[in-house]
């Protein structure tokens, strides 16, 4: 599928969603289907199943397209919070990694009732003893078996640790680190060793082509590439490790959408994490390793004001990203074409003034379409998706927060 030409497109959801009170959000499910194909064929490439993160996606319906329209692919789903893991598990889910740790009771208690009778199966990343003293204590006596995921640290650490490239998020770098602790889940009658995973966040969670911090971009490229050899290698160590310990690994998870082309020629990796992928948020427009991937997902905003020529106000648009503040978590007006954010005012939580060639055709009361940067906090602030294909709303899918679920 190629690129469509944008101004057929805007006309296309300007006719879909005519009628429908703005602002909305939507996803083409025309380009979830071409989004999906591609991260398949990369997939297959290096013979790797794929794990759906949720978080990416936020929609029970849609996460269900996805999994179903994978034929098989989609092996399992991770989620980002146990409470997320159990509406899942509702919706029928049986493999569910839970991929950031928690030691809150109602987590733990929860955890484990999920795991009870075989229903699921619902893992938990752990990366030291109190996690395990947490988990082994209510699993204990419940009289039930939790499968943990060890989680080791994939950041680039130079100069003896002075400077950390990557994420903050395990403690243990080493494979005799994660032998240590794999040890502590053996001493745990109720805590079962189901698997590691790693994030190279500095491969997965940065795109080098980034037109709004050029002058890092190259450094951003030479950080991946001392990054790479050093991510396989402690990878495929502590998968090496454990096994000669006598530990079975069903799953040895990495990656995410922005390193799918690089994880999946790990030997040591048997699945590669994907869900942004899917929708394409803007973000991942700036990597030099992903192709053919569309645009999926979009708000849509009125037009309530022309205010002077080549400028028009949205009525609301302040979605902004999370992560490191920069002009990159701002939404973008994507449609019509040839529009732009003001330079000094951005996306406002009330008012979004735009400017350019696109704004001169614009009348009060006109959608424009803007891509967040980011693919599942869309979500957040949305009760449903409007599904489109072609020039047609064809379903809606609650989010959700329109289910009612706040899960962070």
């Amino acid at each position: 599928m190629r690129a469509p030409d944008r101004f057929e497109q805007y006309h296309r959801y300007k006719t879909a969603v005519a009628g429908e009170p703005l602002p909305l959000a939507l996803i083409d499910l025309d380009y979830v289907d071409h989004n999906l194909g591609v991260i398949l064929e990369a997939a297959r490439v290096g013979h790797k199943a794929l794990r759906l993160a949720t978080k990416s996606v936020r929609a029970p319906a849609v996460i269900d397209h996805l999994v179903e329209a994978s034929r098989g692919a989609i092996a399992g789903v991770m989620a980002y919070a146990v409470t997320e893991a159990a509406l899942l598990v509702e919706g029928g889910h049986t493999d569910v990694l839970v991929a950031y740790p928690s030691v809150q009771a109602s987590d733990v208690e929860l955890l484990v009732a999920l795991n009870a009778g075989g229903r699921a199966k619902v893992g938990i990343v752990v990366d030291c003893a109190e996690h395990l003293d947490c988990l082994e204590a209510v699993a204990a006596a419940k009289n039930v078996v939790v499968p943990v995921i060890i989680e080791v640290d994939l950041s680039l650490r130079l100069f003896g640790g002075l400077l950390h490239l990557g994420a903050y998020r395990s403690p243990l770098r080493s494979a005799a680190g994660v032998l240590a602790l794999a040890r502590e889940v053996r001493t745990r009658s109720h805590l079962q060793l189901d698997g590691v995973m790693g994030y190279e966040a500095q491969m997965a969670g940065v795109g080098e082509n980034n037109p709004f911090t050029r002058a890092l971009n190259p450094v951003k490229r030479l950080v991946k590439r001392l990054s790479l050899p050093m991510i396989r290698r402690r990878r495929h160590e502590v998968r090496a490790t454990l096994v000669a310990d006598g530990f079975a690994l069903r799953v040895v998870n990495g990656g995410g959408t922005g390193s799918l082309t690089t994880t999946r020629h790990e030997d040591a990796v048997t699945e590669v994490t994907v869900g942004s992928g899917f929708l394409c948020s803007h973000l991942f427009d700036y990597y030099a390793s992903l192709r053919g991937l569309l645009p999926a997902a979009w708000f849509a905003l009125q037009v309530v004001r022309v205010s002077d020529p080549g400028f028009v106000t949205c009525h609301g648009g302040g979605l902004i990203a999370s992560g490191e503040p920069g002009r990159d978590r701002l939404p973008l007006p994507h449609l019509p074409p040839g529009l732009r954010l003001t330079r000094f005012e951005g996306a406002g939580e009330v008012q979004t003034p735009l400017c350019g060639r696109g704004a001169y055709e614009l009348r009060p009361g006109d959608p424009v379409f803007f891509r967040h940067a980011k693919a599942g906090e869309l979500a957040e602030h949305f009760t449903e998706y409007l599904l489109v294909r072609g020039a047609k709303v064809v379903g809606r899918a609650p989010t959700y927060r329109g289910l009612g679920k706040d899960f962070l």
